[in-house]
């Protein structure tokens, strides 16, 4: 069998065992077998790597369970102190602001080391640190993981053309380029461009495999649907934003194969759809730690320690997302967890108190109204608008409807759904206001619920202990 190439800079024999390991190993008898090995990997990880990142070098106990949390805030205040470098801040930023403002984001620290900046999406940007290696083992994980059997025999088969992959992002980085090379041909569409002139460029290149956030998905799939798109890819991978049901029926109309979704962030890669369609942790990097916040523990916001990054250290990492746990094992054989979603951030989680004559324990505590309850009233209540916002301030929500479905018919039915969903849930109903579409910039993540004010004067929530 023949290898994937590498790009220049890249340790191909890094890529080749972390593309075999995460496409045919890791293979358990059961999740106990796994945690036991898991356990064992995060014990190395905290006596040795985890101690040359300044932050933990002088904390005495390498239990994990004793490390503090930490959250972005506390990462960019001490940045050097989290990185086995010593990459200040100051010094990581001028490179990835200049990569942004240049649009060239192929230069790197001294040492090779990539800089990524985040969208900052949850109200900061993030900044990552990525070794050559480490960009290596990335990049032979993600063709592991992510390529479908049929694009993967076409890229390991020298005897036929190279693969033809075309990822929309707001900005490309080292690590994304190191999947390109002679059987993989990479190309970035910039997201700052409008998408309109990406169209003949997609024509030309006619990409097997599409990648993108969810809503830019969506609007290719209705070009194509609408006549003003001729591509036919046989793979389709959702980045970057949550992938909702409409975004994915869109998809499935336009090139009739299902729509893949990979979870990362600046925090590292930390799920991918499996063959079979689940959405699966990667428990074999990453430990997720869960704040549960349900009693019935279907949804979490997660810690992370991811054990095989030893250039910038993330331990006790508390994500500002929601996950939505999968009931039972999956049918392709791994025993790591699965999710039902990535549901969204924290702050796409709306909360109002409970209804004064409901029988709930505190009628002044703040109730979550979860996001994909929100996605189904809307869609029950609209379900041919192409897209729309929902928005909290205080006891005030307010919804934008796109223009094609801003009608007196469609807001009456918005009012009936949500009024269904406040009373089902013994809630105390807020002021609803409708107010002009306003579309988002081009580069911008697509966000469709959000909280921008809790209300006043209920009692907070406090997650569940795990």
């Amino acid at each position: 069998m023949s290898a994937p190439p590498t790009a220049t800079g890249v340790h191909r024999a890094t890529l080749l065992r972390a593309f075999a390991r995460a496409r045919w190993g890791y293979r358990f008898a059961d999740r106990r077998a796994f945690l036991a090995w898991q356990a064992e990997r995060l014990r190395r990880f905290c006596s040795g790597p985890l101690r040359r990142a300044p932050f933990y070098g002088r904390l005495a106990n390498s239990d994990l369970t004793a490390l503090p949390v930490v959250t972005k805030a506390t990462m960019l205040g001490e940045f050097a102190a989290f990185n086995s470098a010593g990459v200040s801040l100051a010094d990581a930023l001028a490179v990835a602001e200049r990569a942004e403002r240049e649009r060239d984001f192929a230069p790197t620290l001294p040492g090779g080391l990539t800089v990524g900046l985040s969208s900052g999406t949850s109200g900061q940007r993030g900044v990552f640190l990525v070794s050559a290696r480490e960009r290596s083992v990335w990049a032979g994980t993600i063709l592991a993981r992510v390529l479908a059997p049929g694009s993967l025999r076409r890229l390991l088969n020298p005897l036929a053309p190279a693969l033809r992959v075309a990822f929309f992002l707001r900005a490309s980085s080292n690590l994304y380029t190191s999947v390109h090379s002679r059987r993989l041909h990479f190309t970035f569409c910039d997201l700052l461009t409008p998408l309109d002139a990406h169209r003949a460029r997609l024509a030309a290149l006619q990409p097997e495999v599409l990648i993108a956030p969810a809503s830019v998905l969506r609007a290719l799939a209705e070009a194509q649907l609408a006549g003003a798109l001729r591509i036919a890819p046989t793979q389709v991978v959702s980045v970057a934003e949550v992938l909702e049901a409409d975004d994915a029926e869109a998809v499935l109309a336009a090139w009739h194969v299902p729509t893949a979704q990979v979870y990362q962030c600046t925090e590292g890669l930390l799920g991918q759809t499996c063959a079979h369609g689940s959405l699966h942790l990667n428990e074999e990097f990453v430990h997720f730690e869960p704040e549960w916040l349900d009693d019935a523990r279907t949804r979490f916001v997660p810690r992370i320690t991811d054990f095989t990054r030893e250039t910038q250290v993330f331990a006790r990492f508390r994500l500002d997302d929601v996950l939505r746990v999968a009931p039972g094992p999956c049918a392709c054989g791994r025993v790591t967890l699965r999710l039902a979603a990535v549901e969204g951030r924290c702050d796409d989680v709306l909360w109002l108190p409970s209804d004064q004559s409901s029988n709930l324990p505190s009628s002044s505590a703040l109730q979550p109204v979860f996001p994909d309850v929100l996605r189904r009233a809307m869609v029950l209540a609209v379900p041919d608008c192409p897209d729309w916002r929902l928005t909290q301030q205080g006891l005030g929500w307010t919804v934008r409807l796109h223009p094609s479905a801003a009608d007196p018919d469609a807001r009456a039915a918005v009012i009936v759904e949500l009024r269904r969903l406040w009373a089902s849930s013994k809630l105390t109903a807020p002021a609803l206001h409708f107010a002009p579409w306003e579309p988002e910039a081009p580069a911008q993540k697509r966000r469709r619920i959000r909280c921008l004010e809790r209300p006043l004067g209920a009692s907070p929530p406090t997650a569940i202990t795990p």
